[in-house]
């Protein structure tokens, strides 16, 4: 068997030719347990920095798969696809290219939308289990729902949204981390997540978020079948977490975890804490009890 724990580059093009960067870390072997990490909106393969490699680092037989989705980080910047079943299909791209199956597929935020809308598209093709981090299901307030983000939930605040993009990445990179973590983050997180943000373009993101908030993926979350373990961020400042704990009493096999202490990067806020979980759920389809607070 040989392993990787320094990320071995990929790249994988689209069926509209569009090149998106993958990063693997751990095992090459066929019997690997596949774990693959989604980023959200306006993040990058390596908002897992400190995910990624420590995952991989903990078991001699997993293999931990990142890749930036388009519009993001290293991956190309097409003048369309600014819709979230178009980063579903690339993400079709992704695992059929690599050849996984059964994968441990990994949403946060956006991400999660993207598997959401990979189930509605491609069912549960080459899924095994999936762990969604603090994403409700619809992000706009509409007559029958109060419960979804507490930043971008409405045309107007959805404006507001765009002035602050276009205001300036640099501080709008400042602002979403004041945003979404509670928990100090190292300096070498930050650097990185600052210097991806830069990457993304203010329209690219406005574009994307305008497709993203108004999804409702209510009626697609009882389509899947396969075990879910949905976290939320009691802290966090993006989603009230009993609109996070929605997704998993919608999913047929569905548990809800909180971490209490953390914000909506609760996996960078609390690393090792959430890298021990998932890695179990990975290897050993063991979960926390449902409701856990952690």
């Amino acid at each position: 068997m040989s392993s990787s724990l320094i990320g071995v580059r990929d790249h994988v093009t689209t069926n509209d030719n569009v090149e998106l960067v993958v990063e693997s870390f751990g095992s090459t072997a066929p019997s690997a347990t596949v774990v693959l990490l989604i980023h959200g909106w306006s993040g990058s393969r390596r908002s897992f920095k400190a995910n990624a490699a420590a995952i991989a680092a903990l078991s001699p037989n997993v293999r931990v798969v990142t890749y930036d989705q388009r519009f993001h980080g290293d991956s190309a910047k097409p003048e369309w696809g600014h819709h979230v079943a178009r980063l579903a299909a690339d993400l079709h791209a992704v695992l059929t290219t690599l050849n996984l199956a059964d994968v441990t597929a990994v949403g946060t935020s956006l991400g999660c939308a993207v598997l959401w809308s990979y189930v509605e598209l491609f069912g549960q093709e080459r899924l095994g289990q999936l762990v969604f981090v603090d994403q409700a299901p619809l992000q706009n307030r509409v007559p029958d729902w109060e419960l979804g983000s507490k930043g971008c939930y409405d045309t107007v605040s959805y404006a507001g949204l765009v002035r602050a993009l276009n205001a300036g990445m640099k501080q709008f990179a400042n602002g979403n981390v004041l945003a979404c973590a509670t928990l100090p983050l190292s300096a070498d997180l930050l650097a990185v997540l600052e210097e991806d943000t830069l990457k993304c373009s203010a329209d690219d993101l406005a574009a994307l978020m305008y497709d993203h908030t108004a999804q409702d993926w209510r009626r697609i979350l009882p389509r899947i079948t396969i075990p879910v373990l949905n976290v939320a961020g009691a802290q966090s400042a993006i989603f009230p977490p009993e609109g996070v704990h929605v997704v998993g009493d919608l999913c047929v096999d569905g548990v809800n975890v909180t971490f209490e202490r953390s914000n909506h990067w609760l996996y960078m806020e609390e690393p090792e804490k959430f890298n021990a979980m998932l890695l179990k759920f990975a290897t050993d389809g063991e979960r926390p009890s449902n409701g856990a607070r952690l």
